[in-house]
C-alpha cells in the first residue's frame, strides 16, 4: 500500500483496503479486555449473617429465660406452700339458727314439689276452641257495623239517631205547609200522613243499583239522595285493605278481590283514594303490616310496572345479561319503551341510551341502540315481494350483516314489523338451502352476541314461548323478577303464557306455582296466574303461520335474469312445504349436456327438493357437532398425556348432571356444605369440569356456576374459583393480564408460562388474550420489558419448543461448544437461543451441565457477566424455568412464603396451573428444598379461606 502523498494505482481498491483497516481496528477495540479487574467484590457470608451478633442476641436471650424460669419455680413455691405466718382464727364457724333455717328449707321444698306436681296433672278450664268462634262471631259483627258506619265520625246510637230523623221530617212537612199556605192553598186541607220511619241500617236510604251499574242512595219515598252520602266501590276497596295493613282482615281473600281483580288503572285509583282518606301511601302501609313476604307481591300490584322493568333492564346491562336486556327492549312496543324510557331516567339518573353506551360494546351496543330508539313498525302488514326481496339482500350480503348498525338485519330490525321479519327468516331459509339464520349467527358472530340475537328471534317468533320460559326459570314467590312478569303479563296475554308453558314444560303453570311456590302468597299468585285479561276473547282461532308467497324469485348471477317458480300450495313458515295429498310428482329428466346444466343451474326446478336439503343440513350440523365433541376431547388426551405427575386426574365415573346436583343441594345448604363443594372441585379434571359448568348453566340458567361459588364462597376463595372453572389457555391468558398489570417480567407466574407452552398453547392464549382484553399479548410483553430482552420474549411466545424428552449427549456438547465465546455466553447470539428456545428441558438442562464442564463456571454467572440490572433478572428467570420448570416453580413457591407476607395469589396461581401437570414432582423438588413439605407450610403461613381448597389439590387435606 502507498504511503501518504504518493498516486495510487486504483482509488476504489485503495478505498476498500482503508476500510478493512478501519473495520480490523475497530473489532480489535471492540474486542479488548480491560487489565484491571472492574467486577463488583465477591460477596462474603459472614458480613451478610453477622453471626457474632446473632450469638449475643441467643446469649441475652437464654439469659431471660433462665431469669424468667427462677420466677415461675418461686411463683409456684408460694401458690403450694402454706403461708407462715398465719392470722386465721382455727376454730370453726357455726350458726345458732341453723337447724331452724334447714327445717324451713325443707318445708319449702316439700311445698314447690307438691305444686310441681299439681301443675304436672292440671288440665286446662277454658277451651281455646270457644274463645276462637266468639272472637270470629265478634269481629264478623264489628266488621258489620264498620260497613254500616262512616269512618271518623261518632257512632249515633239508635234511639238518638230516630228522634233526629223525627225532627228532621216534621220540620220538612212543617216547611211544605208554609208554601201551601202562601201559595193560597190554605183551604186545601189534606189529611196529613202519619209519619212512619223506617230502619234499614244505619241510615234511612237502602242500596239500589241503577240501570248504568252506580250505586245510588235513595230514601223511602224514592228521592235520590246526594252522591256524597255513599261509599263507592273504591272507598270500600280502600277500607279493606287498611283493615288488612292494620291485622284486622286475612290478606289472600281482600287482596284477590280488591287488587288481583281490578285493572292497573283501578288499583291506581285505589292507591290515590287512599291517600286521601288516610293521608297514608298504601304500599308502605302493607309493607310494614304484612312483612317482608308480601314484599313482591305488593310492589308489583301497586307500583308502577315499568318501575320493575326498568330494574330489571338495568340490572341486565350492569351484568352484562344481554340476552335479558333484548328480550326486555324488543317485547316492549313504542308507547311502553317511552314510558321505561322515562322511569329508567328517574330512577338511575341516567338516560337509558347513556347507559348502553356506557356498559357495551359493539356489536352488542349497536343491536340494544337499535331496540331503544323505538318507533318501530307495529303493523301486521306484509308485502310478499318486498319480503322477498329483503331476503335475498339478507343471505347475499357479507360481513357484517348480522353485527354492523349499517347491516341489513339492523336495518330490517328498524323499519320493518314482526311478521314481516319472520317471513324473512323462512325466506333466508329457502335460499340458504335449509340452513336456518340462527346456524348462520352462531357460525359468524360471537358468543354472547349470538345469544343475544337468537333470544330476538324466539321473542320475534313467539312472545309467549319467551315468557314461558322466563317463568320456569324465575319461579319463586320471592324472585321479584317472576312476580313482577305474572301481574304485567296477568292483563295482557297470560292465558296464551299458560297455554304455552303447557306445551313446552308439560306441565300446568297453576300445578308448578302450587308445588314450586309454597309460601303465604301462593293462592294469590294462583289468582294472578289464572285471571283472564277484560279484553282477552273467549275463542281464538288465529292461524299464527307466517305464509310465505307464492312466487319465489331466484336471481342468476350470469345474466342478471330472474326465474320464477310457481307453487300450487302455500308454503308456511320453515323451509319445507305443508305436504298435501296430489298427485305424485312429475320425474324430470337430467340434462345430459354441459351447456344444459349451465342453462338450469340457476333454476329452483332443477335444484333438489327442500326437505332433502334440510334434512343433510340437519345432518351437516351433526357431523359438525360430533367433530367438535371428538376434537375437544383429543384436546383433553393430549391435556392428560402431560399429566405425568399431576395431583388431579380425570374422575373414573364421571357423571356432569349429578354433580351439578350435588353442587346445588350444597350451595343451598345452612351452614354451606363446604366439604362436598371442595370435593367436587378437586378431583375432576379441567375437562370434566368445562363439561360441569356448561350442564350447570343448561340446568340452572339464571346464574354461572362460577357466579354461584363466588356468591356464596367467601372472597377469599375468589382466585381459586377462576382457576379452576376456566380452561387452562383462558386462565393463563387471565395470569398473563393480571402480571403484566403488576410485576412484568419478574412475576414467576409470568415467567413459567412463557418458558413451559408449545406453540399451539401459545397460539390459543395469545387469542384468547386479543378477545378477551383486546390486545396484542406480545405487543404487551415487549411494552414491559427492555428492549434488549424484547426480541427474546418475541421468540419465546411462538413456542417452538420440543415437547419430548429425549436427550443426546453429543448434540449437547456441540451445541455447548457454541454457545462458548471465550469462557462466556452471549445472550443474544444464535446458538444461545436456538439452544434456549427449541430445546426441550431436558436437553437444555445437559446442554447447560456440559457448558459448565467446559468453561468451568455456570450458564448463570455467564449471563451475569454478559448482561446487567433488570435485564440480567430477566434472563436469569427465564433460563432457570427453562432449564428446570419443577426446580424454579418449588422455588418461587418458597419465596412466595416469605418476605413482607405470604402472597396468596402466586401460591393459587402456581398450584392450579400445575395441578395436571408436575404438581407432584414440586412437592417432592419443596421438600427436599427446605426440609419441610408444601402442604405444612400452606398450614402454618396461608392466611385465607381457600387454605382447604389447595390442600385438597396437592391430595393433603
Amino acid at each position: 500500500m502507498p504511503g501518504p502523498g504518493f498516486p495510487v494505482a486504483n482509488k476504489i481498491l485503495y478505498k476498500y483496503e482503508q476500510d478493512r483497516a478501519y473495520r480490523l481496528h475497530r473489532q480489535k477495540v471492540h474486542g479488548s479486555r480491560p487489565t484491571v479487574n472492574n467486577k463488583k467484590p465477591q460477596k462474603h457470608p459472614h458480613l451478610i449473617l453477622q453471626l457474632k451478633k446473632i450469638q449475643l442476641e441467643e446469649e441475652r436471650q437464654a439469659e431471660v429465660d433462665h431469669e424468667n424460669r427462677l420466677l415461675l419455680q418461686k411463683m409456684t413455691r408460694i401458690m403450694k406452700e402454706p403461708a407462715k405466718v398465719d392470722s386465721w382464727n382455727e376454730y370453726q364457724s357455726k350458726s345458732l339458727n341453723l337447724p331452724l333455717r334447714e327445717k324451713q328449707l325443707r318445708e319449702i321444698q316439700m311445698e314447690n314439689i307438691g305444686l310441681a306436681k299439681r301443675l304436672e296433672h292440671t288440665r286446662p278450664v277454658i277451651r281455646t276452641e270457644e274463645m276462637e268462634e266468639e272472637y270470629q262471631q265478634k269481629k264478623y259483627l264489628q266488621m258489620l257495623w264498620n260497613e254500616n258506619a262512616k269512618d271518623f265520625d261518632m257512632v249515633i246510637p239508635r234511639h238518638q239517631r230516630y228522634r233526629q230523623l223525627r225532627k228532621i221530617k216534621e220540620a220538612e212537612l212543617a216547611r211544605e205547609r208554609e208554601e201551601k199556605a202562601n201559595s193560597g192553598e190554605e183551604g186545601k186541607k189534606d189529611a196529613l200522613p202519619p209519619i212512619t220511619i223506617r230502619y234499614n241500617g244505619p241510615d234511612t236510604q237502602r242500596s239500589t243499583r241503577s240501570d248504568n251499574g252506580d250505586k245510588e242512595r235513595k230514601s223511602d219515598d224514592g228521592s235520590s239522595m246526594d252522591r256524597s252520602h255513599f261509599s263507592s266501590q273504591v272507598d270500600n276497596d280502600a277500607k279493606a285493605l287498611f283493615k288488612v295493613a292494620k291485622g284486622l282482615a286475612q290478606p289472600d281473600d281482600v287482596f284477590i278481590r280488591n287488587l288481583v281483580r281490578r285493572t292497573q288503572s283501578q288499583r291506581t285509583q285505589i292507591l290515590e283514594r287512599f291517600k286521601e282518606m288516610y293521608s297514608l301511601d298504601l304500599a308502605t302501609e302493607l309493607l310494614s303490616g304484612l312483612g317482608k313476604d308480601w314484599e313482591c307481591l305488593i310492589n308489583a300490584l301497586l307500583k308502577n310496572k315499568s318501575v320493575g322493568t326498568a330494574k330489571l333492564l338495568h340490572d341486565a346491562l350492569e351484568e352484562g345479561d344481554y340476552q335479558t336486556a333484548v328480550e326486555i327492549l324488543f317485547t316492549c312496543k313504542n308507547s311502553d319503551l317511552t314510558e321505561l324510557k322515562d322511569t329508567y331516567r328517574k330512577e338511575y339518573s341516567q338516560s337509558l341510551d347513556m347507559t348502553i353506551n356506557e356498559k357495551t360494546e359493539d356489536p352488542e351496543r349497536c343491536l340494544l341502540a337499535t331496540l331503544a330508539k323505538g318507533g318501530r313498525d307495529e303493523s301486521n302488514k306484509v308485502i310478499d315481494s318486498a319480503a322477498e326481496t329483503d331476503a335475498e339482500d339478507l343471505y347475499e350480503s357479507g360481513d357484517g350483516r348480522w353485527t354492523s348498525d349499517t347491516g341489513k338485519f339492523l336495518k330490517l330490525l328498524k323499519t320493518r314489523n314482526n311478521k314481516h321479519i319472520i317471513l324473512v327468516l323462512n325466506l333466508y331459509k329457502i335460499n340458504n338451502k335449509g340452513t336456518e339464520a340462527t346456524d348462520d349467527i352462531k357460525r359468524e358472530c360471537s358468543r354472547t352476541y349470538s345469544e343475544a340475537l337468537i333470544a330476538l328471534i324466539n321473542c320475534l317468533h313467539g312472545p309467549e314461548n319467551h315468557f314461558a320460559d322466563r317463568l320456569f326459570r324465575t319461579m319463586s314467590p320471592t324472585n321479584s323478577e317472576f312476580v313482577n312478569l305474572l301481574v304485567s303479563r296477568s292483563e295482557i296475554d297470560i292465558p296464551a303464557v299458560r297455554k304455552a308453558y303447557k306445551k313446552k314444560y308439560d306441565a300446568e303453570l297453576m300445578d308448578d306455582i302450587r308445588h314450586k311456590c309454597q309460601h303465604t302468597t301462593t293462592k294469590v299468585l294462583l289468582e294472578i296466574a289464572n285471571k283472564t285479561p277484560p279484553d282477552w276473547p273467549k275463542t281464538k282461532h288465529v292461524d299464527k303461520r307466517v305464509r310465505l308467497p307464492d312466487v319465489v324469485i331466484r336471481r342468476s348471477s350470469n345474466d342478471g335474469l330472474k326465474t320464477l317458480q310457481t307453487t300450487t300450495q302455500k308454503k308456511w313458515r320453515g323451509a319445507n312445504p305443508v305436504p298435501q295429498q296430489t298427485k305424485p310428482p312429475i320425474k324430470r329428466v337430467e340434462p345430459s349436456s354441459k351447456g344444459a346444466e349451465q342453462k338450469h343451474k340457476h333454476n329452483p326446478l332443477a335444484q333438489s327438493s327442500m326437505r332433502i336439503a334440510a334434512d343433510t343440513s340437519i345432518q351437516r350440523r351433526e357431523e359438525e357437532k360430533h367433530k367438535h365433541i371428538e376434537k375437544e376431547k383429543r384436546k383433553e388426551d393430549e391435556r392428560q398425556k402431560k399429566n405425568i405427575s399431576g395431583t388431579i386426574k380425570p374422575a373414573n365415573n364421571f357423571n356432569p348432571s349429578t354433580d351439578c346436583e350435588r353442587l346445588h343441594d350444597a350451595l343451598l345448604e345452612t351452614p354451606l356444605d363446604e366439604e362436598d363443594i371442595i370435593d367436587v372441585l378437586t378431583t375432576r379434571s379441567n375437562g370434566q369440569r368445562q363439561i360441569m359448568k356448561n350442564k350447570w348453566s343448561t340446568k340452572y340458567k339464571k346464574y354461572t356456576l362460577e357466579a354461584k361459588l363466588k356468591e356464596k364462597l367467601s372472597v377469599d376463595h375468589d382466585e381459586v374459583i377462576t382457576g379452576l372453572m376456566m380452561t387452562p389457555s383462558e386462565y393463563d391468558a387471565y395470569c398473563l393480564k393480571e402480571a403484566l398489570d403488576g410485576l412484568g417480567l419478574s412475576d414467576p407466574i409470568l415467567v413459567g408460562i412463557l418458558s413451559t407452552r408449545d406453540a399451539k398453547e401459545m397460539k390459543e392464549i395469545k387469542e384468547i388474550f386479543k378477545k378477551e382484553y383486546k390486545k396484542d399479548l406480545v405487543q404487551e410483553l415487549t411494552a414491559h420489558v427492555d428492549p434488549d430482552l424484547a426480541d427474546f420474549v418475541v421468540l419465546l411466545c411462538q413456542g417452538e419448543r420440543e415437547q419430548d424428552s429425549e436427550v443426546n449427549g453429543q448434540t449437547a456438547k456441540k451445541d455447548a461448544e457454541k454457545m462458548n465465546k471465550n469462557g462466556r455466553v452471549d445472550v443474544v447470539d444464535k446458538p444461545f437461543r436456538d439452544v434456549v428456545l427449541k430445546k426441550n428441558h431436558a436437553q437444555v438442562k445437559l446442554t447447560f451441565s456440559e457448558f459448565q464442564k467446559l468453561t468451568g463456571s455456570d450458564i448463570y454467572q455467564s449471563i451475569a457477566d454478559t448482561v446487567v440490572g433488570e435485564t440480567e433478572d430477566a434472563y436469569i428467570s427465564l433460563v432457570s424455568a427453562i432449564e428446570d420448570p419443577v426446580k424454579f416453580y418449588a422455588e418461587k413457591l418458597f419465596t412466595s412464603f416469605g418476605g413482607l407476607g405470604t402472597n396468596e395469589d402466586n401460591i393459587v396461581r402456581i398450584i392450579v396451573s400445575r395441578s395436571e401437570i408436575d404438581l407432584r414432582d414440586i412437592k417432592v423438588k419443596f421438600q427436599q428444598q427446605n426440609q419441610k413439605s408444601l402442604s405444612a407450610m400452606l398450614k402454618a403461613d396461608f392466611p385465607g379461606d381457600s387454605k382447604n381448597v389447595l390442600l385438597a389439590i396437592l391430595g393433603d387435606n
